[in-house]
């Protein structure tokens, strides 16, 4: 029997893991785990983020960002891009030990380590007060390691890390 929940913020704990990214905008890493899809055409992501973080002020002041997708096996990675910030630290690729890569599409740098990066330009900001701000970004370039596949992302929710699942069946 379903119950009937008063808090309704527990209504967001119900839904499954989300990927965890790695955004890159100039030369500074933020962890996510507010991240999704968007639109297929033209292909679009999107990333929420605390507008009182320093990846929200470069955001809106280079209207760019990139999105580097972790393995499983970097989550050393995104503990320490999650725990420092941007704004303490001169140079966070070489305090996570990455190699910064220019983007073909946009001036922000991506990082080489992640088997996939996308190039977006911010196309839209969600105009919603809440607690975090989302930035819209339309995909101009996309780089994949030739030996990734999508079981590898790390996912993240509610405090905990994890993978993806097993495989059912086709959808189609």
């Amino acid at each position: 029997m379903k119950e009937l929940v008063a808090e309704l913020s527990k209504g967001i704990w119900t839904l499954p893991p989300f990927p965890v990214v790695l955004v890159t905008v100039d030369r500074n890493i933020m962890t996510a785990g507010a991240f999704h899809f968007y639109s297929f055409k033209p292909p679009s992501v999107m990333v929420g983020i605390i507008p009182k973080k320093y990846t929200y002020e470069l955001i809106n002041r280079e209207n760019e960002f990139g999105i580097n997708i972790p393995t499983m096996e970097q989550i050393a990675l995104v503990r320490t891009c999650g725990s420092v910030s941007g704004r303490d630290v001169d140079d966070k690729y070489s305090k996570a030990g990455v190699t910064p890569f220019r983007g073909t599409k946009i001036k922000s740098y991506l990082i080489k380590e992640c088997p996939v990066n996308l190039e977006c330009v911010v196309v839209h900001k969600v105009g919603f007060t809440g607690t975090h701000q989302w930035f819209v970004g339309e995909i101009q370039a996309v780089h994949v390691d030739d030996t990734y596949t999508r079981d590898q992302p790390l996912m993240f929710w509610s405090g905990e890390y994890r993978k993806v699942g097993e495989f059912l069946e086709k959808a189609w």
